[in-house]
């Protein structure tokens, strides 16, 4: 849980946290594009890139070896279901497509024997909708090794005034990374998620309102990831 900094108001969407937690994690190809996706979506509350699959111990962006570029994404269970974000996963890149490299290899990475069942079932639908096999490859979840802190919340890294703006209530990078107002902005800066639940969160993320009002004109003329997710 994110400690607050003494003295410090934070973003009003962080200041309740939900008991009700899961947590998802999946690949999609580039993880860039996969972590704003979800973080747009309501009922997320936060993400993180790293890399999963594998079997060497501590693998980096460049030393990858048998890992592959994979999201974490942590959910109200009460607000978005495990399936809507599935239906989101097979919705937004092509799990029939031989990847180019192992790191770019779509899957699914099951916590519990639940959400194996929920998994299994999403794949044979995407199965019928493909009319092709899906390649999804789904696994259990092991180890989760967070990639380094520059390919953390990408497209935000790259907007340096909203950067600053939540930098000021997050100096800490591991409370930055865990912040909801932090996923949801980097999420609607690719384009990505509900206009609706951008106007209804936009005044409780912590921006001033000149930074509102840009977010809401970048949305609006972006639609699109960082980078493929396919």
């Amino acid at each position: 849980m994110i400690q607050p900094l003494l003295n410090q108001n934070l973003p009003e969407i962080d200041l309740n946290p939900s008991a009700a937690t899961q947590t998802f994690t999946l690949a999609m190809g580039c993880f860039w594009g996969a972590e704003s996706l979800f973080g747009a979506l309501e009922g997320v509350i936060r993400t993180k890139v790293g890399y999963a699959g594998g079997t060497t111990p501590a693998p980096t962006y460049r030393q990858l070896a048998d890992h592959i570029e994979s999201v974490q994404v942590t959910f109200d269970s009460e607000v978005i279901a495990l399936g809507q974000l599935l239906e989101v996963f097979f919705a937004h890149h092509t799990p029939t497509k031989p990847p180019r490299k192992r790191q770019y290899t779509s899957a699914l990475f099951f916590h519990s024997e639940q959400q194996k069942e929920q998994m299994e079932k999403a794949l044979a639908q995407a199965e019928t909708t493909f009319a092709l096999p899906v390649l999804t490859e789904l696994l259990p979840y092991q180890t989760f090794y967070d990639a380094e802190e520059r390919h953390q919340k990408w497209k935000l890294r790259r907007a340096p005034e909203f950067m600053l703006a939540l930098q000021k209530y997050y100096p800490n990078f591991g409370d930055f990374n865990q912040s909801t107002a932090v996923t949801r902005v980097n999420g609607f800066l690719s384009g990505s998620g509900r206009q609706e639940v951008l106007l209804e969160e936009l005044p409780i993320l912590g921006l001033s309102y000149p930074l509102q009002n840009k977010l809401l004109t970048l949305f609006l003329h972006q639609g699109g990831s960082p980078c493929a997710v396919s």
